[in-house]
């Protein structure tokens, strides 16, 4: 479905360009903009999170790195050519914070179905992944709270750990409805933390507790090629830099 729906803006878009009925007249930059971004690629980089389910699936490995990569690289163009597509297209001012709100439009897409499937795709995917999503946490709580005798009673497993996993969520949709802040701290600060400082850590203490256990010669034959720690420390760098950064953007723009 998500194919289906980038397929139709990007039709869309180069119509309304080939018709040369595009309004947007992009700035060349705007720093005030780059903590959103970062928070967003962050977010567009959690896409990643799917591969566990999908690299079971493949018998062949022999060419999984290549295949990964080859998948990385076609999501990136695609975001590249939607973003195009949308600030030539419409107003700066009329892009909306979720792009495909503004390609459902009866000026834009005259048929009927399309625009139905436009308006509702954030509601059908966000409605999809949120259970799932939910359930995650629940085990992660029940997990990192095991050894708390409490912890296992049916109630607290049953009815606590699922209204901790709800309530946030919940707490933060009637507060506001700016998605644009939303993804942008959620992205710059959690995504950003999870994904450069956490799993780099849990990568270092796994790689050592595979040493302690197997010895340091064992070979692995499809083993990532980023194995020297030097990855890891510069990820953990770009990590705490990138959060320093964000960080005093978004206290020079409150300003």
């Amino acid at each position: 479905m998500s194919l289906f729906v980038y397929i139709i803006m990007l039709i869309a878009g180069i119509v309304i360009l080939a018709r040369g009925h595009g309004k947007g007249h992009p700035i060349q930059y705007d720093f005030d903009g780059l903590p959103n971004l970062l928070g967003a690629c962050s977010v567009a980089a959690a896409s990643h999170a799917n591969l566990p389910n999908i690299i079971p699936l493949i018998q062949n490995k022999t060419y999984l790195g290549q295949g990964i990569l080859a998948l990385f690289i076609f999501i990136t163009l695609l975001y590249i050519v939607i973003s195009l597509l949308v600030i030539f297209t419409f107003e700066n001012s009329a892009i909306q914070s979720i792009v495909v709100l503004n390609f459902a439009d009866c000026s834009v897409i005259p048929i009927m179905v399309f625009i139905y499937l436009l308006g509702l795709y954030t509601t059908f995917k966000v409605s999809a992944v949120f259970p799932l999503n939910a359930v995650t946490l629940t085990e992660n709580l029940f997990v990192i709270f095991s050894h708390v005798p409490y912890a296992r009673n049916s109630v607290v497993h049953k009815v606590v750990f699922p209204l901790l996993t709800l309530i946030p969520p919940i707490a933060v949709a009637f507060a506001t409805n700016n998605i644009e802040m939303i993804v942008g701290i959620t992205g710059s600060y959690t995504m950003m933390v999870i994904q450069y400082i956490i799993t780099p850590v849990l990568v270092h203490f796994s790689r050592k507790d595979v040493d302690e256990k197997f010895g340091k010669d064992i070979q692995i034959k499809h083993a990532s090629p980023f194995q020297h720690k030097f990855w890891i420390i510069i990820t953990l760098i770009y990590a705490v830099l990138a959060l320093t950064a964000v960080t005093i953007l978004y206290i020079m723009n409150k300003h």
